[in-house]
């Protein structure tokens, strides 16, 4: 019987520590917000893969502000809208972050990091505080409403990038309204 009661007790505290889990990736190393991996694209130069990074940048982003770091190297600096619900109320913020894609032949390394709240002023300057700093200033249960809308952009940009690299097929998705 008490065996039962101590296992009961462990699956609750692990059920109740599994379902405050975060969303957004966390680098082991920094502590920080980042998503980031190795794609294989067997078959695909390096200079293919730039060519169609730059073209899909273009296209998922609308604008073509980034920088060539070098022939197959590209940086760009995100600023993305988005709301989420506190309580009862709409809170509007903008998500700023790094992308970087690097290629090499037969693969590519995506590295979106930087994760911060905040603007961009007309001449490139940077006023915001970390999004980590941001979500911990918020009770715990309201935190998972700043990170879903987070984790489904990244997640959505990072498949499509894999799609655009790998098929060069650009697919936005439809409004479902």
């Amino acid at each position: 019987m008490e065996k039962r009661k101590l296992i009961i007790i462990s699956f609750l505290f692990l059920f109740v520590f599994t379902a405050q889990a975060q969303l957004i990736m966390i680098d082991s190393e920094t502590g920080e917000f980042k998503y980031e991996d190795v794609v294989e694209a067997n078959g695909i130069s390096g200079t293919q893969l730039f060519e169609r990074a730059k073209k899909w940048i273009d296209l998922y982003y609308k604008d073509n502000k980034m920088h060539v770091d070098s022939t197959h190297s590209l940086k760009k600096l995100v600023v993305f809208p988005f709301s989420w619900k506190f309580i009862s109320k709409r809170i509007d913020i903008n998500l700023i972050y790094d992308l970087e894609i690097r290629t090499k032949d037969n693969k590519y390394k995506y590295t979106i990091s930087n994760f911060r709240i905040g603007k961009v002023y007309p001449d490139g300057e940077i006023d915001a505080i970390t999004l980590k700093r941001y979500i911990d200033r918020f009770p715990l249960k309201y935190q998972i409403f700043i990170e879903e809308p987070v984790d489904t952009e990244i997640t959505g940009a990072i498949e499509s990038l894999r799609k655009y690299l790998l098929t060069e097929k650009f697919i936005e998705e439809e409004d479902d309204w």
